[in-house]
């Protein structure tokens, strides 16, 4: 079932820039609003379900709903997509203009003055991305003068399928053999390339074309900086399409929030509901943070306990739960906290218990597993409905891995035990204070209803996500 948002202003974000508006004119997820009295019947049965939103979002090649081209870009059998040619130009130039068109290998950029409404989020079958006509467009690429193709490849023997992530193990391997002539804090797996990022501040020195410009038969790249690459891989001039904050209405006030009473004027408390620390002030800053976060998903043990996943840093001042207001209900404490994970376990109060629900999670797809991370695909789709958002959609298609810190003396970790997090592109209007607020929401996988993370850290085009396996480890699954 599909729980309607009472607040209609959240819900309106994602209309506000055409280049990113999937709602206007669309056949699915109209932007809902219902009187308060009609609440009794705001969750909506699936006896008449909306059209599917997707086919194939678990990898590479999927189409959106919007997605009307009568062509497909995706090479299942070789796994690559190619640019369109021929007549498939000539529809682009029918449907979107004379702008140019330009491929990433795994995504489509079209510069448009008039984009499509509603906008697709694939074309042809290939993630899309709208740009007005003349903006500078491009993935940001580490500048480090130091791979050379002429450095043998130091595991030539070890493969994986093109487009798609390494395993743990494959990740091992490919750190083992770096080891000698690198020293590295963090890699990242690109759908064509390889990103690896040097400790910085370490006193050691890599000369120009010092490194190995394959690794693994994968075009690999260097970062050697104290700020960490992934702060370099936002693109401002895209950023100012999707900050709802620069384009009319919402820019006349500010960001709106769900602040909703669910408990009170709903049959259900789901995920992505509103809910803020107990400050004592509501809406409150301390230390820089938001007090309101996103509810996450109820979890049962195998022993039978069962919690609320929130947002470990939206609680580090108290650890009292409330909803939506510090003012207003309490819903539990703070009984446990996996820091690494950034999620905080919350035991609810028995009101609270009996009225949370997986089975709404407002427009997203609801959330019926926990994944580990080896089965989160590079390429599948997968979506968040936070507090401060409405309905953002995420392409999965980098993978990090990342050194944990050690206090000095400490031996180092080993690879296998590095942190492992998802990187997905974002579409969907949002900017920093949206962000802030989507904290704690469960990303969920359109294909097949899995959880592979909560929301967590973002530079408002990517999000990284950190994976889930020991929760699952512990034995926690969805209630």
């Amino acid at each position: 079932m599909s729980l309607v948002r009472l607040s209609p202003q959240v819900q309106r974000i994602q209309a506000n820039s055409p280049y990113i508006d999937i709602y206007t004119n669309a056949l699915t997820s109209p932007l809902r609003s219902r009187p308060s009295e009609q609440h009794a019947t705001l969750t909506l049965s699936h006896a008449h379900p909306e059209p599917k939103r997707w086919e194939n979002a678990g990898d590479w090649g999927a189409r959106h709903i919007n997605d009307k081209a009568p062509f497909n870009l995706w090479d299942k059998r070789n796994r690559e997509y190619r640019m369109p040619k021929g007549n498939e130009l000539g529809w682009l130039r029918d449907n979107f203009g004379d702008g140019q068109v330009g491929s990433s290998g795994w995504y489509l950029w079209i510069e448009t003055a008039n984009p499509p409404q509603p906008v697709p989020l694939t074309v042809g079958c290939m993630p899309v991305m709208f740009i007005g006509i003349g903006e500078e467009h491009g993935e940001p690429i580490p500048q480090c003068p130091y791979p050379n193709p002429r450095v043998p490849d130091p595991c030539p023997a070890l493969q994986w399928p093109i487009m798609t992530f390494p395993t743990k193990e494959q990740n091992t391997a490919l750190l083992t053999a770096l080891q000698s002539m690198t020293n590295v804090r963090e890699i990242i797996y690109m759908p064509h390339w390889i990103i690896v990022e040097l400790e910085h501040g370490d006193g050691r020195n890599y000369e120009p074309k010092s490194l190995p410009g394959t690794v693994a038969g994968r075009t690999t790249l260097y970062h050697h900086a104290e700020a960490r690459f992934y702060k370099s891989m936002k693109n401002m001039t895209r950023a100012r399409r999707v900050d709802p904050a620069q384009h009319p209405p919402i820019n006349l006030g500010p960001m709106p929030q769900d602040g909703q009473n669910y408990l009170r004027q709903s049959p259900h408390l789901s995920p992505g509901c509103r809910i803020e620390c107990g400050f004592g002030i509501p809406g409150s800053h301390v230390e820089g943070m938001n007090a309101a976060t996103s509810a996450g998903v109820k979890l049962r043990r195998f022993d039978g306990q069962e919690v609320l996943t929130v947002s470990y840093h939206g609680f580090l001042i108290s650890q009292e739960v409330y909803h939506p207001f510090a003012d207003e209900d309490k819903i539990g404490d703070i009984i446990g906290a996996r820091p690494e994970l950034d999620i905080a376990l919350v035991e609810l109060t028995p009101t609270a218990s009996e009225k949370f629900t997986n089975t709404c999670y407002f427009q997203a797809e609801t959330p019926r597993v926990l994944l580990e991370g080896s089965e989160i695909k590079q390429g599948s789709w997968s979506e968040v409905d936070g507090m401060s958002s409405g309905l953002v959609s995420l392409l999965t298609y980098g993978r990090r891995f990342l050194k944990p810190k050690r206090p000095a003396g400490h031996p180092e970790i080993e690879f296998r035990e590095w942190q492992a997090y998802s990187v997905d592109a974002m579409f969907g209007a949002v900017n920093n204070t949206i962000c802030e607020g989507m904290c704690g929401a469960p990303i969920v996988q359109c294909e097949t209803g899995g959880v592979g993370g909560f929301f967590h850290l973002s530079d408002g085009l990517n999000c990284f996500t950190a994976h889930l396996d020991d929760l699952v480890a512990e034995g926690w699954q969805l209630a």
